[in-house]
């Protein structure tokens, strides 16, 4: 029987031919007991069905051939509910879900026969899924003569139901398992009548869907049709009128009309929800507040950021594709699954501290907290944007970037592969559905994050790529375009003499700065990110009791950035001319001042300054806006600058800490402060 972990080693094995057992374990965070126990049962299967065992050879796996072409066929991994073992964590989302639509009286054998366990582990997995099912306002109870049952608002129980199934869409045979639970009920041929029903009707309409979304909503409506219960589905006049006010109500309406009873007439705001959230590209006419909204975040980010936002036009654009559906979503509580949640706050830790910030529109016009998940789209978003923008590359080849997972992680997969190959030239990001229109004579490679059929070169690949996934893309680009890539030196070859000749503190970190020092640009400038007590020290921190103007105290104040050549005097005139022609926008309260200019305007080197006034000095000479502290920024770049800048703006927004900064009389007593703060 296979369960998730030896389906992944597994699926890694065979999709990397050159991957390593280091990098496996890296890959799927194992230890060397659980990876020879995964290896053994997958060798344990693959016996089961008559085919050779995977080896170990030289830290690196040897598949048979005859392995290795049956395994790349699809169908031979289209592993059926009998074949598979349930994981503990995954096992209370399949019990609500198959609770859901149920049509019987259900007891805990029911439980037992669906996941395969004994009667103890099955009561103990119900346990676990009521104690869940309470977070979301829903009970599963037992009652005599019904069984097992849901409690709750019918809203409250769909939420549930979708997060259930996006949760488990993001696990590895999750679809698998979700089918299991409509096998189980016999709702097989209902499942592909209503796929068949709402493709048809898609490829009736112009609506365009992201492909991830399409399919978690395919799903969703595979459940509330089987379930077959609306009648205490409730919105409010509010939410209806919003609903109605879109365009797609009518689209929503049609489709509900073909999936439900002409009963279950509340439907339609239910299937336009669904639609709604799924959209990919929207129409601005109807929501030109959310337009307004997305200027108004991206003005938030410019300010806590202090970056300036280059191409204004184009980020809009792009934030109200996502912003729509991500509107609709915290607006009527709708979960989001994003599985790469918590590398997104590990990789993009600063960012995703800024962006949360600039969200902050967002929220008010919701009413709603805006979700770790939501955020680290939003993350990717900007991110990708920025990245995009950093710096002008040498592009030779042509490549189409084919991605069907939504607006955000679109913008990272181009920023990362355009980091990756600086000697690529990428297109604008497809579809899958219209990559068939384009000429194969104007590109010379696909990254697609979908299975595709293409005469050219082709390279499938996810939004958000790991280092082992990253290391295996270059070295398999390079072996079709070798002029690509002049490192002729692997990682794992470098690898592979440290190892017999060392014994390694931390692998992992080390296999990370390889693949930056030998396949990234820029590398010394992308480990360095300064901490704030690198760049405010006893030479970069000054007093004075001067009765100053406003133009005096900013040159005073980036003195010292001067005379390190930090940056050079144009830099200084270029900050002074921002507030002259722009206002005071570099007042961002409590008699704090940040003056900073853009990297091209004569930076050198990162690098932070702050004068402390006794006196208030009166920025554009207006009463309204009196500074006492004035921190110079100079940044190199879209990145180097932020882990200083988040420390800071912590340190800013903490009204005792603040005041502490405010009282210090020497360079010191701000410098212990900081520290302090850093060590936390």
């Amino acid at each position: 029987m296979l369960d998730q972990k030896s389906y992944q080693l597994l699926e890694r094995i065979i999709k990397y031919n050159q991957i390593t057992k280091p990098e496996v374990m890296m890959e799927l965070d194992l230890t060397e007991r659980q990876f020879h126990y995964l290896l053994e049962k997958v060798n344990s299967i693959l016996s089961s069905m008559n085919l050779p065992p995977i080896e170990m050879r030289n830290q690196m796996f040897v598949v048979d051939d005859q392995t290795k072409e049956l395994l790349e066929t699809e169908s031979a991994l289209d592993m059926r509910g009998n074949d598979l073992v349930i994981s503990e964590d995954d096992r209370p989302f399949m019990i609500y879900l198959y609770t859901f639509i149920k049509k019987e009286a259900i007891s805990s054998y029911h439980y037992q026969s669906l996941l395969k366990v004994s009667k103890n582990t099955a009561l103990n997995d119900v346990k676990k899924a009521k104690e869940v099912c309470q977070t979301w306002q829903v009970q599963l109870v037992y009652k005599r003569m019904e069984g097992y049952c849901l409690e709750g608002h019918e809203m409250d129980k769909r939420r549930f139901a979708i997060y259930c199934m996006d949760y488990l869409l993001s696990q590895p045979l999750g679809k698998e398992m979700i089918e299991m639970i409509l096998t189980s009920w016999d709702k097989e041929e209902e499942m592909l009548e209503t796929q068949r029903i709402i493709e048809e009707f898609l490829s009736r309409t112009t609506l365009q869907l992201v492909k991830s979304r399409k399919v978690e909503m395919i799903y969703h409506l595979i459940f509330v049709r089987a379930r077959r219960q609306s009648e205490d589905l409730h919105f409010t006049a509010a939410q209806k009128e919003m609903l109605e006010s879109q365009e797609l109500f009518q689209l929503a309406s049609d489709l509900a009309e073909e999936l439900f009873s002409e009963e279950d007439k509340v439907e339609k705001y239910f299937t336009a929800i669904q639609l709604l959230t799924s959209q990919e590209e929207v129409d601005s006419h109807d929501n030109t507040s959310l337009r307004n909204l997305a200027e108004e975040i991206i003005n938030e980010f410019e300010k806590n950021t202090l970056l300036p936002i280059k191409n204004r036009s184009y980020l809009i654009k792009s934030l109200f594709n996502h912003l729509v559906p991500t509107y609709f979503r915290i607006t009527f509580e709708i979960p989001l699954i994003n599985p790469m949640t918590e590398r997104i706050k590990e990789d993009y830790k600063e960012l995703f501290q800024f962006v949360e910030k600039s969200l902050r529109p967002l929220s008010i016009l919701t009413g709603k907290q805006i979700s770790e998940a939501e955020i680290g789209y939003f993350t990717l978003h900007f991110g990708g944007y920025l990245e995009r923008y950093s710096e002008v590359k040498t592009e030779h080849v042509r490549a189409l970037i084919v991605c069907s997972n939504g607006v955000s992680s679109s913008i990272m997969l181009r920023a990362q592969l355009s980091e990756m190959f600086p000697g690529i030239h990428f297109s604008r990001i497809h579809t899958a559905e219209n990559v068939q229109t384009i000429p194969p004579s104007s590109y010379d490679l696909i990254f697609s994050t979908v299975q595709l059929s293409s005469i050219k070169p082709l390279f499938i690949v996810k939004p958000l790529l790991s280092l082992v996934e990253k290391t295996h893309l270059i070295q398999s680009v390079s072996a079709q375009f070798p002029h690509l890539n002049e490192r002729n030196i692997s990682v794992d070859q470098v690898m592979n003499i440290v190892r017999r000749n060392t014994d390694i503190k931390n692998e992992k970190k080390l296999i990370s700065e390889l693949v930056e020092l030998m396949y990234f640009n820029n590398t010394e400038q992308r480990w360095e990110k300064p901490m704030l007590s690198e760049l405010l020290t006893k030479d970069t921190i000054h007093f004075t009791n001067k009765e100053l103007d406003w133009k005096s105290a900013i040159n005073q104040a980036a003195e010292p950035l001067v005379e390190t050549n930090k940056v050079e005097r144009r830099y200084v005139d270029s900050m002074i001319k921002n507030v002259e022609e722009i206002g005071t926008y570099i007042h961002i309260g409590k008699g704090i001042a940040i003056p900073h200019a853009r990297p091209d305007a004569g930076v050198n080197e990162v690098g932070m300054s702050l004068l402390r006034t006794q006196k208030p000095v009166l920025l554009l000479d207006q009463e309204e806006h009196p500074i006492d502290l004035f921190i110079c920024l100079a940044a190199v770049d879209n990145e180097a600058h932020l882990k200083a800048l988040s420390h800071l703006t912590k340190l800013l927004g903490n009204d005792s800490t603040l005041q502490a900064i405010k009282n210090a009389d020497s360079a010191q007593q701000i410098i212990d402060i900081i520290q302090e703060g850093e060590e936390l």
